[in-house]
């Protein structure tokens, strides 16, 4: 009796076991889903059109939507939700804020005006501001009225506003000449009288051509509008780029019906021996001249044309080196097409593309360069012959995007990563310096990053600025920093209401154990800090982007935090190699190895917030990404076996021979060998599910298939899904339905398998 009573108690504590088990929240996962937190949030961020000729900016506001309907797809609810946008007026001398149409007294006034009741949902509230500024338009029926927004009067448009007539698509700025392709050749003729158009080339053809869309298939009947570009009145020029022996790449669209139809495209290659050549030529309309200019320095270099504002005798090429360490800038006379080279930059192992910045000022007697020569990236001032001036910029910082430029005071107003001490490298700071690299001012102290828009005339900037957890503000300040006014403060206070929390912001040491790493986890909203949670890691590589979001962000681009609610801690880590926001070193850190570069700080930074945090499950980690992350997420599964157990990879470039030219050139090196993914196939034994878009031009899904192909002669299990009539970035039900089962995916190996063996 004793025997069966103690079988007894050990069969319900089993039950108990299994019943107290962690269960996959699928209901919390599409409660805080991006289409159900889309509701509950507006416009978080200000994008003003400054006014000509005004003290004035507008710019429109959505309000946070009420649930309109409910649709079921795949057995869950998914909420669709409309919103009220409003058009808003700001003075930015007072700083004082107004709807730029007062609806009610629009509707008012039409009445009166029209002498009959107005359909509220008829009028058409048109931004399109008259010459002075201070009006709009507003068109009920077939009339059309100004509205004043500072009087709030409305008026009949009694005469049809004229439109200025202005130079139109290939005419010269005084109208005499138009430059227009036919059959892919370039023409010219006198506006006046078309019949004595010239030809100016002859062996156009398809992708060799001077029309802007080169690949068409063109008549000699028909004109079509080319790539050549008018520099002053009688000057022009064009880039012609010969891709006609570039190898082609096919994918199929299955779903179309009747017939599945193939899509060949040309792609370049890594170490492609027929790639994209580019000839620059100049013409003269008043001589009629047209001719090749012989810009020769590099095999297969690739060029690009500036212009200089008000220097109408030149034009600026910008020639690149294969190799992506070298490059020139040139200028080209328009009169006789010789060549002067101005600028000449080295740096190994290649140059910095993302950061990369030319501007040329008053009319080419300056030139301003960023280079990271220094091991920084940093702003120099040149003369026009290339004599350097002097450093604008200079630290252990990085000198970032110009915001704006005051030539008249001498002033440049660009970002700033790290300068500021205690403050993430990350978050973009504004600063005023002068050309000469005296006078560096930070304009917004806030510790947060910012995103700013200054006003033509240089006397204003509306900054957006936030971080991960911290709300979002717009304010209006003066262009020496000082605040005018508040612009906008979204209220989000029903997303926490809502249940929704802030991702946390974290760092840890890279592998090195010197080199600071910054990350984000998301938690369960319903956290217990006594529970282990296994722990899924969202990896990029980079190394153009991290993605760590550092502004506050609701609907970040990989729904992280939907899938931490099913039972999971979240977390996305910066790593070494994967951002051209910190200096070099860091950022150069992983070339020649594209398919490892940060798996060992991922792996790394994981292990120390274990070791932090005790509810983090070190037995159960997981791994995905997109992209160069579902590349990432194959080799750290294949190169630590034992400690990535359950991956998601989409749309992974596995196999970098197939994948673009540019960015396996310049990141693995045209002579050393190409890692891939396949090599590594027999390493496997976690559950591995591979996506990924049947249409994907960019990635093309050759990549997955040879991925799956080395799997299977590997011996390996896996799983496969083929997303039909994708391509790289996935949209409407198939995104939703990926979204799902990956989310499923790892519930079933981290949470619901293990209760199959409690229940056993």
């Amino acid at each position: 009796m004793r025997l069966k009573q103690i079988s007894l108690w050990c069969a319900c504590l089993f039950c108990c076991a299994a019943a107290f088990a962690q269960q996959a929240n699928y209901k919390a996962a599409q409660k805080f889903d991006a289409p159900n937190l889309a509701k509950l949030i507006g416009t978080t961020k200000v994008i003003p059109f400054f006014i000509k000729n005004s003290n004035y900016f507008w710019f429109i506001a959505d309000e946070p939507g009420s649930t309109t309907a409910q649709i079921s797809f795949s057995g869950d609810s998914v909420i669709t939700a409309s919103k009220k946008s409003t058009h808003y007026i700001v003075n930015m001398l007072t700083g004082k804020k107004q709807a730029l149409f007062d609806k009610s007294e629009i509707i008012r006034q039409l009445k009166v005006l029209s002498k009959e009741a107005v359909d509220e949902k008829k009028i058409l509230y048109w931004a399109d501001f008259s010459d002075n500024g201070k009006s709009v338009l507003v068109k009920y029926g077939t009339k059309t009225y100004n509205y004043n927004y500072e009087t709030k009067k409305l008026t009949l448009q009694l005469v049809k506003s004229t439109v200025k007539k202005t130079a139109g698509f290939g005419v010269s700025a005084d109208g005499n000449w138009e430059l227009y392709a036919r059959a892919h050749n370039l023409y010219i003729a006198p506006t006046a009288n078309k019949q004595k158009e010239r030809q100016l080339s002859f062996d156009a053809e398809p992708y060799f051509s001077f029309c802007v869309d080169e690949k068409g298939t063109y008549t000699t009947d028909k004109t079509y509008p080319s790539n050549a570009k008018w520099l002053g009145t009688k000057y022009f020029y064009a880039l012609r780029v010969d891709t006609r022996k570039v190898a082609t790449l096919s994918v199929i669209s299955s779903a179309v019906t009747p017939r599945p139809r193939v899509s060949t495209y040309k792609y370049e290659l890594p170490g492609d021996k027929d790639v994209a050549q580019y000839e620059l030529y100049i013409g003269n309309a008043e001589s009629g001249s047209f001719k090749k200019v012989d810009l020769k320095r590099w095999p297969d270099q690739q060029v690009e044309t500036l212009e200089a504002q008000g220097n109408t005798k030149e034009i600026y090429v910008i020639r690149r080196k294969r190799s992506r360490d070298e490059m020139e800038l040139c200028a080209v006379s328009l009169a006789n097409g010789n060549v002067r080279s101005i600028i000449h930059e080295t740096s190994k192992p290649f140059i910095n593309e993302d950061f990369f910045n030319v501007s040329i000022i008053k009319g080419g007697k300056e030139i301003i360069w960023w280079s990271d020569r220094t091991g920084w990236g940093q702003y120099y001032r040149y003369d026009g012959d290339g004599h350097l001036l002097n450093p604008i910029t200079k630290g252990n910082f990085t000198a970032g995007k110009i915001a704006a430029i005051d030539t008249a005071k001498g002033d440049i107003y660009l970002y700033g990563y790290g300068k500021e001490r205690n403050i993430n490298p990350y978050y973009a700071m504004l600063y005023k310096v002068a050309l000469s690299g005296k006078n560096e001012r930070l304009l917004t102290p806030e510790n947060a990053t910012h995103k700013v828009y200054i006003s033509p005339d240089r006397k204003y900037f509306v900054d957006n600025y936030s971080r991960i957890d911290m709300a979002p503000v717009t304010t209006l300040r003066k262009i020496d920093g000082k605040q005018i006014a508040e612009v906008l403060k979204p209220n989000v206070s029903n997303l926490y209401a809502y249940g929704w929390k802030n991702a946390e912001p974290f760092t840890v040491k890279a592998k090195d154990g010197i080199t600071d790493l910054y990350g984000l986890i998301w938690k369960p909203f319903d956290f217990d800090p006594a529970k282990k949670y296994p722990v899924i890691s969202q990896v990029y590589p980079g190394p153009q982007i991290e993605t760590v979001w550092n502004d506050f962000t609701v609907l970040d681009k990989y729904n992280n935090a939907a899938l931490a609610q099913m039972g999971f801690i979240v977390m996305a880590v910066g790593h070494r190699g994967g951002s051209p926001i910190r200096n070099a070193e860091y950022y150069k850190f992983g070339y020649g190895n594209l398919r490892d570069n940060g798996i060992e700080d991922d792996k790394y930074a994981i292990e120390q917030l274990a070791k932090r945090f005790s509810y983090i499950d070190l037995n159960k980690v997981g791994i995905f990404g997109h992209s160069g992350g579902g590349m990432m997420t194959v080799a750290a599964m294949c190169k630590y076996p034992d400690f990535y157990k359950v991956g998601v990879a989409s749309s992974g470039n596995h196999d970098n021979r197939i994948y673009n030219r540019t960015w396996g050139e310049t990141y693995q090196g045209l002579e050393k060998k190409m890692p891939i993914n396949e090599d590594l196939a027999k390493n496997l034994k976690g559950h591995l599910m591979l996506v990924t878009g049947e249409v994907d031009e960019n990635v093309n899904p050759a990549n997955t298939y040879r991925m799956v192909d080395a799997l299977i002669k590997a011996d390996k299990d896996f799983d496969l899904m083929v997303l039909p009539g994708q391509d790289h970035h996935y949209e409407g039900p198939s995104k939703l339905y990926f979204e799902k089962r990956m989310r499923a995916y790892f519930a079933k190996y981290f949470i619901e398998q293990d209760i199959v063996h409690d229940r056993k």
